[in-house]
């Protein structure tokens, strides 16, 4: 059977090779014109077979050509059409090409941006090209199964969310970005030119921080939306992993300014490049390596691709480390002025070392199971860890921007300083009496939150004063002001929560938090292969009224196992959210006790109003080629009579792992309407239970036990701060955006940073 996409990937991997080859060849002071047409060419062509095999991709997707065993693993023929979509990332294998494809994208604009330096900065960003296609080439998306299923596994219920739509992609394009200052560094170092690469790399550094920091945001938000944990960040390794680069990268951004600017961190800005790239690497073989397969909730298995990924992240190393080593010795030295210790310099490079030293130990944490695997069993440590290292470390950098974006270049003094800090210390003390009216929350977090306060209001007012001058220069006020909020926000939302663990039975008025709760009778509904348990609880606080409806959704995986995926009901505010969390459901016993519920043997006959109902046998239909377990049925055979009249023969059915509806019951004979429902059977005793509807429903009894409500187990909390911390994050995304603008090649640059 052919293949088009495996067929595409070769050919794509081809057209990298040629285009590395051509970009090598073409190097030199006499640059080949020829050779250099045929790499971009090249390059174009292998653009073109990536965006060929992704279209395909999609297509066998949305197709439901399960052939493929990729769209098998990852897709059904139930998903909504963006949960399709979404499908095409949720493996290694797909992710991957999206990797590669997004990368191919920003290498055309890379092309057309890189001037004479083209062939040596292709070159480089050609290798991580190249290595993520032998990657797809050992572990393809477009492997064939002899016998294709007649429907796929689908896409796990977490996936399922907008958010969980656009995060890997977003991800992904914050990846590929990080290649294209490394290459630029690399190319520098290589030419012997260590300055001349700092002002075309510096936007794409920007960019770079901009995407990979809202894949980050992203994921958080879908967390504290979806998970029903309550959180928006847990330290796990697979969080952290995209973490790590961010923050060299955002060191990194810092580096480039200083050196754009007064031509200092030459050595320095070039480690950090390569090292935020590496970090891509060695983040991405910890989380696909299944090296944290037992650590992390987000983890792919091990799929054979280790060993290549070592090779990729070895040869990076050895290009940076060689280039390094050899070109050390011949970089110039930042200039004869000694560097002040009061002034915006030092405060950035303090900044980029509370930067670097935040990733060190985060990253050695997340590679805890990595090392304490060599050395004995592997473990991970607690969260603990990284927030009692991380605390110091932000409180200092909060410390420094209180005041160095005031500070002009060169050296400053406290005198000229003190004039410009009123509203830094406007925003110092309103925290601090917020923080301590809200309850002492121990010294660290508590200088955690003045020093927020006062970062906070220090680049509101800064950052009103460069809008109103010019939006574009307003850059990096708009960022450090979304860092001050963000902090706020993460000192309120943990700090001051409030969590309550309550039991509502149906129709009984509870009480959580101040809050009124009444647990309103369940609903049911089939959602893709499983089923959603809705909890409508009527909410009252005041005069405010509303109805929250957490969920529940069960579903059986082709081994027997039950998946089981809590939603909770937020409810947004200003100053604080209110969470509500499904814990457990407890159907009660209310289906035991109701007098229209009858359990008859086989062969017995009970006599219920006018009718007299036997049931006869079990019916078992043919479940040959019904791949979807819900799409199973069982029934009874059952015979019904009206006042002593011909029987009828009857036969009821029920879904399996389905409540009991109305779609599978059947009329009784006789004039009167009365209908009986198939509740459940017990094959061992030989039972099935009915339910009666119809006269004399209500006055016959059959059971005296006593009846059991329905009841559901919910954790309700009360988070303060999260619109601010979400404004937080949106404005640091925003300010980034902005920073990219002004710092794009043909933008009148100002000479505020």
């Amino acid at each position: 059977m052919s293949n088009p996409g495996q067929v595409t990937m070769w050919l794509g991997l081809t057209a990298v090779v040629v285009s590395s080859v051509c970009y090598l060849l073409a190097n030199g002071k006499n640059q080949n014109a020829g050779l250099k047409n045929a790499a971009k060419l090249s390059f174009i062509a292998f653009t073109a077979f990536v965006t060929i095999a992704s279209l395909l991709l999609m297509h066998f997707i949305l197709n439901h050509d399960f052939v493929y065993s990729y769209v098998a693993r990852y897709s059904s023929r139930d998903l909504r059409l963006l949960y399709l979509f979404s499908s095409f990332w949720a493996g290694q294998e797909g992710s991957f090409l999206l990797w590669v494809v997004l990368g191919a994208w920003l290498g055309l604009f890379l092309i057309f941006r890189s001037g004479d330096k083209e062939p040596r900065i292709m070159f480089i960003y050609n290798l991580n090209n190249l290595f993520l296609m032998i990657l797809l080439i050992k572990q393809s998306p477009f492997q064939m199964v002899p016998f294709p299923p007649a429907d796929g596994n689908g896409l796990n219920m977490l996936l399922q969310d907008p958010w969980m739509a656009i995060h890997p992609p977003i991800v992904f394009l914050g990846y590929a970005a990080f290649t294209i200052p490394f290459a630029y560094a690399v190319s520098a170092m290589w030419d012997r030119d260590y300055d001349a690469w700092i002002k075309p790399a510096l936007p794409w550094a920007v960019f770079a921080f901009v995407t990979l920091g809202a894949g980050i945001i992203i994921g958080g938000f879908w967390s504290y939306k979806v998970l029903g944990w309550g959180g928006y960040w847990g330290w796990d390794p697979v969080e952290n992993a995209s973490l790590l680069p961010w923050l060299a990268g955002t060191a990194l951004v810092h580096g480039m300014i200083l050196q754009h600017t007064k031509k200092k961190l030459r050595r320095t800005n070039f480690a950090l490049a390569a090292f935020s790239f590496i970090l891509v690497i060695y983040c991405t073989f910890l989380t696909r390596s299944g090296v944290l397969a037992d650590f992390s909730v987000h983890s792919f298995v091990d799929l054979g691709i280790t060993g290549w990924l070592i090779l990729f992240m070895a040869v990076f190393v050895f290009i940076s480390v060689w280039l390094f080593i050899t070109r050390a010795g011949h970089i110039p030295e930042s200039g004869k002025d000694n560097l002040s210790y009061f002034s915006r310099e030092f405060g950035l490079i303090a900044a980029m070392i509370l930067l670097c030293l935040s990733c060190l130990v985060t990253g050695l944490g997340t590679s805890a199971p990595l090392i304490t695997k060599v050395m004995e069993t592997a473990s991970k440590v607690s969260n603990e860890f990284y927030v009692d290292t991380n605390l110091p470390l932000a409180i200092l950098l909060l410390f420094l921007l209180g005041f160095v974006p005031l500070m002009p270049w060169g050296k400053n003094s406290i005198s000229k300083l003190i004039p410009k800090l009123p509203w830094t210390l406007v925003g110092a003390v309103i925290a601090l009496v917020v923080t301590l009216w809200s309850g002492y929350p121990g010294i660290g977090v508590l200088v955690l939150s003045v020093l927020a306060g006062a970062v906070t209001g220090m680049n509101l007012v800064f950052a009103v004063r460069l809008m109103r001058k010019r939006l574009v220069i307003s850059s990096a006020a708009l960022v450090h002001l979304g860092v001050g909020l963000m902090f706020v926000g993460i000192v309120a939302s943990s700090s001051y929560d409030r969590s309550e663990k309550v039991r509502f039975s149906e129709g009984v008025a509870g009480a959580a938090l101040g809050y009124d709760i009444t647990f309103t009778p369940p609903k049911f509904s089939k959602d893709g292969k499983g089923v959603r348990l809705h909890i409508p609880l009527d909410i009252k606080k005041g005069n405010d009224q509303f109805t929250a409806e957490p969920d529940i959704y069960s579903e059986r995986t082709s081994n027997g196992e039950t998946k089981r995926f809590v939603h909770p009901h937020i409810r947004r505010g200003l100053v604080s959210d209110l969470y509500i969390s499904p814990v457990d459901f407890d159907p009660g016993t209310q289906e035991a006790a109701r007098p229209n519920l009858l359990t008859i043997k086989k062969g017995q006959t009970v006599q219920r109003h006018a009718y007299a109902i036997t049931f006869e046998a079990f019916e078992i239909p043919n479940m040959m080629g019904k791949s979807d377990l819900h799409e199973m049925t069982v029934g009874a055979s059952i015979k019904a009579s009206y006042k002593g009249g011909e029987p009828v023969t009857l036969k009821p059915i029920l879904k399996v792992g389905q409540l009991p509806d109305r779609s599978g019951r059947v009329r009784l004979p006789g004039p009167e309407e009365a209908h009986l429902t198939l509740s459940s059977i017990d094959a061992g005793a030989k039972t099935i239970s009915l339910i009666y509807e119809g006269p004399g429903a209500d006055s016959a009894g059959t059971e005296n036990e006593k009846s059991e409500p329905n009841s559901v187990i919910a954790e309700v909390s009360v988070k303060p701060g999260m619109t601010v911390l979400w404004l937080g994050t949106f404005l640091m995304l925003f300010g980034g955006s902005v920073g990219v603008v002004r710092r794009w090649p043909g933008h009148a640059e100002s000479s505020e940073s």
